[in-house]
Parts: C-alpha cells; sequence; structure tokens
C-alpha cells in the first residue's frame, strides 16, 4: 500500500517528483497524481493548492482513488511561538482549526463529528518525521542552527502576516507553534476515515509584517529542497 505524499505547493511537490522511481501520471477529475516509488516505498504524490477547502478535498480524492496506507503533509507555516525561529521544522502531534466555531452549538473549534478540537497525530509517523526531519537539518550546513519542534500546529483560510493577529493567536491558543492553511483539514479528513497521518512544517516566516517577503524567498532556496530531504529520510527509516 503507497503513502499519500501532499503539499500545497507545486514546488516542494516537485522536488520529491524528482527524486521518485518510475513515476507515472495519473489524472482524476482534473487533478494529477503521480505514483511511483522512493527510498523502496510505493508512494502517490499530489498537489492540494492554498487552504483548507483543497486540502480536504485533494485528501479525500486520493484516499477515494488509492489504497493508501497514510498521509504525509509537508510544506511552510508562520512561526508563532517566540521559541520557533525561521528555518525550524515543526511536526504536528496535533492540529487545531484556529478559525473554526461552531458555537453556541459546539465549543469554539470543536469538530463536531470528532467531538474534539485538537486532532491528534498518528504517533509513529510523527516521530519517525521528527527524527527524519532533525537527520536532514544535521546534514544541511545552510540550517546548522535550525531545530526540529513537536507539538500543536493550528490552520486557517487566512495568511496570517501581520503582528496583531499573530499575537491574537498566542493569546487564544498559547501552546500554538505554527500556523499554517492546510493541516488541520488533512488531520479532519484522515480522522474521520481512521487513516494514519502526519504533518511538518519548515518555518518560512514569523507571521508578522514580513511574513510575504520571508515566505517567496524561502520557498525556493529552502522549503522545496528540505521537504524532499525529509521525505527521503522518513520513508527510509520506514524500510
Amino acid at each position: 500500500m503507497p503513502i499519500a505524499i501532499l503539499s500545497s505547493m507545486d514546488q516542494e511537490i516537485r522536488a520529491v517528483e524528482s527524486e521518485l522511481r518510475d513515476p507515472t501520471n495519473r489524472e482524476i477529475r482534473g487533478q494529477r497524481f503521480v505514483a511511483g516509488s522512493l527510498r523502496g516505498e510505493e508512494v502517490v504524490t499530489a498537489i492540494s493548492g492554498y487552504g483548507k477547502t483543497g486540502a480536504a478535498a485533494t485528501t479525500g480524492a486520493v484516499l477515494a482513488a488509492f489504497d493508501i496506507e497514510a498521509i504525509v503533509f509537508g510544506g511552510v507555516a508562520g512561526g508563532i511561538h517566540t521559541a520557533v525561529k525561521i528555518g525550524d521544522v515543526v511536526v504536528a502531534d496535533r492540529l487545531i482549526h484556529h478559525d473554526f466555531d461552531a458555537s453556541p452549538l459546539f465549543a469554539p473549534r470543536v469538530v463536531p463529528s470528532l467531538g474534539r478540537a485538537e486532532i491528534p497525530a498518528d504517533h509513529n509517523l510523527t516521530m519517525r518525521l521528527a527524527s527524519a526531519a532533525a537527520e536532514y537539518l544535521g546534514a544541511a550546513a545552510t540550517t546548522a542552527s535550525a531545530e526540529v519542534h513537536l507539538g500543536l500546529v493550528a490552520s486557517g483560510d487566512r495568511f496570517i502576516s501581520n503582528e496583531a493577529d499573530a499575537a491574537m493567536l498566542r493569546s487564544s491558543l498559547p501552546e500554538v507553534l505554527a500556523v499554517e492553511m492546510e493541516g488541520a483539514a488533512v488531520a479532519q479528513v484522515c480522522a474521520e476515515r481512521n487513516v494514519p497521518f502526519a504533518v511538518f512544517r519548515s518555518i518560512s516566516d514569523r507571521a508578522d509584517q514580513d511574513a510575504e517577503s520571508d515566505f517567496t524567498t524561502f520557498i525556493e532556496t529552502v522549503a522545496a529542497p528540505l521537504t524532499a530531504g525529509v521525505i527521503g529520510r522518513f520513508l527510509s527509516g520506514l524500510s
């Protein structure tokens, strides 16, 4: 059974796909999937695009089209916690929709279908990802000071790019390490279908007024090779 490797951005998935053996393209209702092998493991890759709707739709599509063993979602995020800096990697042990609110029917951020706000990632996959990220950072000369963090990641359909919004998120969810736009949607779909999943993020910015300029440069120079490097090491650890 293959492992699905998903990301919101073309650059990151292309970096992973460049290392696939015997890649096969498959288009299903306008969405492109690539099946192949990497480090001895069967994989299927796909680009979700930005935001929770695309992430949820892509997760559902890959689960419907392939007999998937697990899903790993990689990408970038803004650092929210004061301990997280640009260049670090955050591996989610749980995820939350910071902008979901079905109150007064349910408590804020609680997903009704799951009965909880925080959605736990698969422990074994998460720890393997954290080890792979630490190994990659340790081998990358340009990221000598970078660290791996394990904890809560928040998702919402808005690119956080000013200090006021970042501070508000820190205040309302003080345990959040990073903020992004897809992970909790992937987590929700996987949890509802009992599919193991894991999410990791490289920190491209501090979710402040410099986020846009930091983000665009970071994708090409750091995020794409990091995603491919971490995924390769992660898959090697499964053999």
